[in-house]
C-alpha cells in the first residue's frame, strides 16, 4: 500500500487546525505544509520500514518450510523510519513553498518534525508483524500483516 498523498491529507490538516481554532491568512498554507511534510515522511517510513530479525517459527527441519509462530517487531527510527533531523529540513521547505517564512518558521519546522518522527517512533514501538507468515527454505515466503 503507497503512503498518502499530500492531497489526501489536507483535509485532515485543515481540520485539525480548525478544531483548534489555528485560523487566519496563513492558515490554509499551514495546512498544505504540514500534508506535504506528513506525505514525505510517511513515503520515507514506508521505504525505509523493516521488521526485526528473530521472529519465532514453526518449520520442518527438513524442507525448512512452516510459519511464523509469534510477532515480530519493527525496527524504530532512524534505521526503520525518518528521524527528526531529516524531516526538518523538509518541513521548513514545505513552509517556505508556502509562503511562510520569518524568524520562527525554522522553529515550526522544528515542532512539525519531531511531532511527525515522534509520531512514527510511537508508531514502530506499539505495531507488530502478526504470527503466520509463510516460510519455504528457511526464508519468508510471503508478506506479513501489521497487528
Amino acid at each position: 500500500m503507497p503512503a498518502p498523498t499530500a492531497a489526501q491529507l489536507e483535509g485532515l490538516a485543515s481540520a485539525a487546525l480548525n478544531a483548534r481554532a489555528l485560523q487566519g491568512q496563513d492558515a490554509p498554507g499551514l495546512a498544505k505544509a504540514l500534508a506535504e511534510t506528513c506525505a514525505q515522511a510517511l513515503s520515507l517510513f514506508l521505504g525505509q520500514a523493516q521488521v526485526l530479525p528473530g521472529i519465532p517459527a514453526a518449520l520442518d527441519p527438513i524442507s525448512g518450510s512452516g510459519s511464523t509462530a509469534g510477532p515480530g517487531s519493527l525496527l524504530p527510527p532512524p534505521g526503520g523510519g525518518p528521524g527528526a533531523e531529516l524531516l526538518e529540513g523538509l518541513a521548513l521547505a514545505a513552509l517556505q513553498s508556502q509562503g511562510l517564512r520569518g524568524a520562527n518558521a525554522a522553529d515550526l519546522a522544528k515542532v512539525i518534525a519531531g511531532s511527525i518522527a515522534q509520531g512514527i517512533m510511537l508508531f514502530t514501538a506499539q505495531v507488530q508483524v502478526a504470527p503466520g507468515i509463510a516460510v519455504a527454505g528457511f526464508v519468508s515466503a510471503s508478506p506479513g500483516r501489521l497487528m
